[in-house]
């Protein structure tokens, strides 16, 4: 097997040459990133517009160079398709920041409401209540005189009582337009 991974291993340190057709110098600086506590990072193009890594290890640090080049290309790896991922959901990512940002002051967005043609639960009060008498006066168990059913039946009435009202709602789309502009202004 012919070895694709260019390094020179002396003690605690190593060289790798990184093809930056594969990984980008962002990508092998990223990566260097989660080994600050291992060691020193140096890098350098050759003249092929390669990326030359020089790893020097800490001096509390005990560590195979061996290892420190494995787990460092692990780590080229888990970078590159992070990185790759990011770039294919920008746009997604990008969407729904506007969209939660710009979502409940962008004048399109709000929900009309139709008050006129809204179906009101209509309920008919004279016939539940007919239907509570009819089972009062038909239950043989229930002893309540004409008085009590007179009080039971205004009490149901008085609580019943009420308007059904149209909501209102204010748009002021100046207002709108004024935070709208405020986002895209902060960009």
């Amino acid at each position: 097997m012919t070895g694709i991974l260019t390094e020179v291993v002396e003690g605690k340190q190593f060289e790798l040459l990184i093809d930056t057709k594969i990984f980008s110098k962002d990508i092998a600086l990223k990566a260097a990133y989660n080994f600050l506590d291992k060691g020193y990072f140096f890098f350098k193009f050759d003249g092929d517009k390669n990326l030359i890594l020089q790893f020097t290890a800490k001096d509390d640090v005990d560590m195979d160079p061996k290892k420190v080049i494995g787990e460092y290309s692990d780590e080229l790896l888990d970078v590159y398709l992070r990185d790759t991922l990011e770039k294919e959901n920008k746009v997604i990512r990008e969407a729904i920041v506007t969209k939660s940002i710009n979502g409940p002051l962008d004048s399109t967005n709000f929900i009309s409401l139709d008050t006129d043609n809204q179906q009101q639960n209509q309920i008919d009060f004279d016939q539940d209540i007919d239907d509570i008498l009819k089972e009062i006066e038909n239950d043989p168990d229930l002893k309540i005189d004409e008085e009590e059913i007179e009080r039971i039946l205004k009490e149901i009435e008085e609580e019943t009582e009420w308007e059904i009202q149209k909501p209102e709602i204010h748009v002021d789309q100046s207002a709108i337009s004024g935070a709208k502009d405020m986002f895209k202004n902060k960009k």
